[in-house]
């Protein structure tokens, strides 16, 4: 009797472990949602103006949800005689689901006591098979300083002055990536950010003088903005729209991107090609060309190139 009364337990446990052997071997083949997260990149830009741009990014994927990134760099904007050339050191981290996705990433851009940036950012995404959609968060502050020829009177000659600006802001932003069909897919993102700026001088000027025009002095410290060195510009609100054409191991894409400057500091405007190329297993190329625009720096052509290998 004890013997037949073991038996049903005995058919259960084998129906339960039958069940979570199946589920197993389900999970496992089932891609990770993080998948593609393992990986080492390195990004560089240049333009006609001499202004560059190299990042190094390391990718790795934590259990089958998670990923840490880690990445350093360098910028060069040389469009006056006093270039600033500030290091970059980046890190973020994020949690995805099949379904949705929520990341937070950080920058420093620093070139001694001349200038230095921080920013945040902060994304959520909802994702399905036709695309996704997603919100974005930022928060900046900056510091410059230097020197201003200031006149303090009319017909004196102009003087440096130290000068140091300040500037601090946040934005909000969406995003997203529509698939058309098994080839072409649309995306494009919109942002608008406010910004607070403040200005300290080693000796007062006339109402002329840069306190009365920050845009002025922001330029003369920072430099003219260039699409390749995007991320330094604070811009009051821009948009990018783009659609990808892919092959088996191309991609290419179109996308154009517009924004306005802080401080009446006018637009900015680009035009960029580039393409996404599987040169071997793991290895992937992706070559650019384009064509920037700004009201204060007039036309530069830009390229790009990004080599990733991924495991």
């Amino acid at each position: 009797m004890n013997a037949h009364s073991r038996t049903p337990n005995a058919a259960v446990a084998m129906t339960l472990l039958s069940l979570a052997t199946t589920s197993a071997a389900a999970l496992a083949q089932t891609p990770a949602p993080n998948k593609g997260m393992d990986y080492v990149s390195i990004d560089t830009q240049a333009d006609t103006q001499h202004n560059q741009q190299v990042l190094t990014t390391v990718s790795a994927a934590v259990g089958r949800h998670a990923w840490v990134q880690a990445g350093l760099g360098k910028s060069h904007s040389d469009q006056l005689a006093d270039a600033h050339h500030p290091g970059i050191a980046a890190a973020g981290l994020g949690w995805t689901s099949h379904s949705w996705q929520v990341a937070l990433n950080t920058s420093q851009r620093s070139d001694s006591r001349r200038y230095r940036q921080t920013d945040w950012g902060s994304s959520l995404d909802w994702r399905n098979d036709g695309g996704h959609v997603g919100l974005d968060i930022t928060r900046r502050r900056s510091s410059m300083s230097g020197s201003v020829a200031v006149n303090n009177a009319p017909d004196s000659p102009s003087i440096a002055v130290p000068a140091q600006e300040w500037l601090s802001g946040t934005g909000l932003g969406a995003h997203g990536v529509a698939q058309v069909n098994g080839h072409v897919s649309v995306y494009g993102s919109v942002a608008r950010n406010h910004y607070e700026s403040s200005v300290r001088q080693a000796h007062p000027t006339t109402p002329g003088g840069p306190i009365a025009s920050l845009p002025v002095l922001a330029r003369t410290l920072l430099g003219v903005p260039a699409v390749v060195n995007l991320d330094e510009v604070a811009l009051v609100h821009c948009a990018l729209l783009g659609a990808t054409y892919r092959w088996t191991k191309v991609a290419v894409s179109s996308e154009y991107q517009a924004g306005q400057l802080y401080g009446n500091g006018g637009a900015m405007r680009s035009l960029n090609l580039k393409a996404a190329i599987d040169v071997a297993p793991g290895w992937r190329v992706a070559p650019g060309l384009g064509r920037g625009t700004s009201d204060q720096g007039g036309h530069a052509t830009f390229a790009s190139l990004s080599a990733m290998y991924g495991w």
